[in-house]
């Protein structure tokens, strides 16, 4: 991944990179405001699927090197997906398809939902934003590491959460750790940190919930007419393969080209764990739909 480009979309200075030829594949990173999720998550990813496809990958509203929202009142999933979709329109993407990880996984199928003549495929992988809660699976599992975090963070705090939420740690790269640090001590990273310590709980996770039952309603309508796979890593401790299993029961009612694949030892970072299984799943899964 070389040569970040920028586009205003609605007034946010938004950084992306672009690769490759033929079809459009979208990739959306998980994460919210004040995390250090950023297309860099894409490291492993991007120049290889750039061989197969024009490749874009975005950093979010409020994420990386995207300005933050201009006010509180937009640290909201509403605010990110609106975003995602001006993106798509901002670089001139009228078809593609999309690939949502975590918190990146809802406003991909949003965008399917709403807009189908855009999407040709969703790919969504491990995710708890866009499928059903489910009393089983622990809802603290990032408390510890918010409440850990150093007044200025550090190599061995970024190192963490991809620590804790995968199966193996050798995607951990020097350069992924340092990519990681660099927005972690953005001012703007900061700014956005502090304030979700007030605004994650009254404002983002309420709309968040609102915004995936939503969906889940309109996929449930029928409305989700792109062919689906979901890859899940089986040992994800945040989004654990259950909440795959319900979310493919529900899509898989709906849209008849829908598949799921699990792959052994493997966390909620299984597209980095993983990589060649990986890419191999997305060229086989999109070479059937235009098939």
């Amino acid at each position: 991944m070389q040569n970040a480009k920028f586009v205003t979309v609605d007034g946010s200075k938004t950084r992306y990179f672009e690769g490759g030829n033929g079809e459009t594949l979208v990739l959306i990173s998980g994460g919210s405001f004040g995390s250090y999720y950023s297309a860099d998550h894409w490291s492993l990813n991007f120049d290889e699927l750039s061989k197969r496809f024009r490749v874009c990958a975005f950093d979010k509203l409020g994420m990386g090197y995207t300005d933050n929202p201009k006010s509180d009142a937009d640290y909201t999933m509403s605010a990110v997906i609106d975003h995602a979709y001006g993106f798509l329109r901002a670089i001139g993407i009228n078809k593609a398809t999309l690939v949502g990880h975590s918190r990146g996984a809802l406003p991909a199928a949003r965008i399917a939902v709403d807009h189908p003549e855009m999407v040709k495929a969703l790919i969504i992988l491990p995710s708890s934003t866009i499928a059903a809660e489910d009393p089983s699976v622990p809802a603290d599992f990032y408390k510890k590491i918010d409440d850990a975090v150093p007044p200025v963070p550090d190599r061995r705090y970024v190192r963490w959460e991809p620590e804790a939420n995968s199966y193996s740690k050798d995607h951990i790269t020097d350069d992924f750790v340092e990519a990681m640090l660099k927005i972690a001590l953005l001012p703007k990273t900061m700014e956005a940190k502090k304030k979700m310590t007030h605004l994650s709980g009254a404002v983002f996770l309420p709309d968040a919930r609102k915004k995936k039952y939503e969906t889940l309603d309109l996929i449930k309508a029928g409305h989700l007419k792109a062919p689906t796979l979901m890859v899940w890593g089986l040992n994800d401790p945040s989004a654990p393969v259950k909440l795959g299993m319900d979310l493919l029961r529900l899509i898989g009612s709906v849209v008849d080209r829908t598949r799921f694949h699990v792959i052994n030892h493997a966390g909620h970072y299984v597209f980095r764990e993983h990589p060649r299984e990986f890419h191999r799943l997305i060229m086989d899964f999109v070479k059937d739909v235009e098939g």
